[in-house]
């Protein structure tokens, strides 16, 4: 095609032709026809609304993905925080997206007037929303409809200097004063294009519609990915940047609520943006550092007993190494070295003589049992996460194991083994059967523990 034979650079006159120039307009104006709250639907994985949901997808196969990727979420973020830390904030070439899709959340939504509906990773270790925009200099296969801003009467490209520009990675100004975005990801996925503002419509569960106007995204005309997963557009980026996140461009709240994702038929994971999102229960600082949303872990229990664990375990120091991320892409909890061995001990003692421990070649790699989660757990002490402020995260066996077979499961926490960063993740599972609301303004989180279904109903 012709196309492919483009630059970028000479796709831009095309884009700013007289006629595309007169008829761009921004609406002001938001339109809501029936709810209040701005809340739509996440898709996890595991569920049957998935696009690449499989029925005969076996639970081994299952806990195999999942454990996948959340090693390749781990590497993505280490990566991506140890090059930001030494570059002083230039992209990180970290993948784009783990290949298989173990444990992230897909959004669907509307852009532009007339809007064309979109189906788009959640992530709030990303800066911006991209998705793929007709013409193509290169764009990966997508199996939803394409977004041509020739075609949508609200889009307009942003000038070069707009704010918040600063935070945009690989930010650069064109010869016609326009403002583009360069993503590069080790691996070789990337996204190249235009910052544009443009129109979004959320379709929410009660069928209402909300549309939001003037929002700065990335129109995607050069993108590849090295994976073959053609089920998304792109990315929603639900970061701590100032300006050009969902988070921060939605009003400076958002919360998300994760119920059961072994379910396939469990429909109500919902994600809360702007005014609309729940910010209540009991809350801890927050820090935001290049983006990433970091959160203050002060010890763990394991029933009434508080674990011995060194203070600074858990604490970043002074370069920017270590601290505990909180992560809406990854199925697995990781936690240092330090804080990881002692809750493995103290597990692995409470259930000596009540089930059979499936020998393993090394000490740490892994706890697992013969048994059934949901029928050989009833009454194990819950462990708890205790963060600064007094908010605790209370994980029951299904948030704490994971079923590997029909027979055995096995601890879903697992050690960073991160030398360098002395990195923590808290992943989707630990999350599960909480509301986890981020307040930007007041710089705290909120954990509040409830049967999402009541949310959003």
């Amino acid at each position: 095609m012709v196309t492919l034979l483009l630059s970028l650079h000479h796709l831009l006159p095309f884009l700013t032709s007289a006629f595309y120039l007169s008829t761009a307009v921004i609406s002001s104006t938001d339109v809501t026809t029936k709810p209040s709250r701005l809340v739509t639907k996440l898709i996890h994985r595991n569920s049957y609304l998935h696009p690449l949901y499989d029925p005969n997808e076996t639970v081994e196969d299952r806990s195999k993905r999942e454990e996948t990727s959340s090693t390749e979420r781990f590497a993505y973020l280490e990566s991506k925080i140890k090059e930001l830390n030494s570059v002083g904030g230039n992209e990180a070439r970290a993948n784009l997206i783990p290949f298989n899709q173990g444990s992230g959340f897909l959004v669907n939504f509307s852009i532009g007037q007339p809007p064309v509906t979109q189906l788009a990773v959640v992530d709030t270790g990303s800066s911006l929303l991209w998705v793929q925009c007709l013409p193509c200099v290169n764009c990966f296969r997508q199996s939803g409809s394409w977004f041509d801003p020739l075609k949508s009467w609200s889009f307009k490209i942003l000038d070069c200097d707009f704010p918040g520009h600063n935070y945009v990675r690989g930010y650069k100004c064109n010869d016609f004063h326009q403002a583009e975005y360069k993503l590069r990801y080790l691996g070789g996925d990337t996204s190249e294009g235009i910052l544009a503002k443009e129109s979004l419509l959320f379709e929410t569960p009660d069928e209402g519609k909300i549309r939001k106007a003037n929002l700065t995204f990335g129109c995607g005309h050069m993108n590849t990915k090295t994976n073959r997963d053609d089920t998304y557009n792109g990315v929603f980026g639900l970061g701590g940047y100032p300006h050009i996140t969902m988070a921060t461009q939605l009003g400076n709240k958002f919360s998300y609520c994760i119920g059961d994702i072994t379910d396939p038929l469990y429909a109500h994971n919902h994600l809360f943006l702007g005014h609309g999102a729940f910010i209540e229960g009991d809350s801890t600082p927050l820090q935001i550092i290049f983006g990433h949303y970091y959160v203050s872990l002060e010890g763990i229990s394991v029933g009434s007993k508080r674990l011995k664990i060194d203070p600074n375990a858990f604490q970043m120091t002074s370069d920017g190494r270590g601290g505990v991320l909180i992560d809406s892409g990854m199925t697995y909890t990781k936690l240092t070295n330090g804080g990881f061995e002692l809750l493995f001990d103290e597990i692995a003692d409470l259930m000596k003589g009540v089930l059979e421990r499936i020998p393993t070649r090394r000490k740490f790699e892994g706890l697992c049992y013969k048994g059934v989660v949901g029928r050989d757990l009833v009454g194990l002490p819950p462990v708890t996460f205790h963060f600064a402020g007094g908010a605790d995260l209370v994980l029951e066996s299904g948030s704490l194991f994971r079923q590997h077979g029909g027979d055995r499961f096995c601890l879903a926490v697992l050690p960073s083994n991160s030398e360098m960063m002395n990195l923590s993740v808290i992943g989707v599972l630990a999350q599960q059967n909480y509301n986890v609301g981020f307040d930007l303004e007041q710089m705290k989180v909120f954990f509040r523990r409830i049967d999402c279904q009541l949310l959003g109903d």
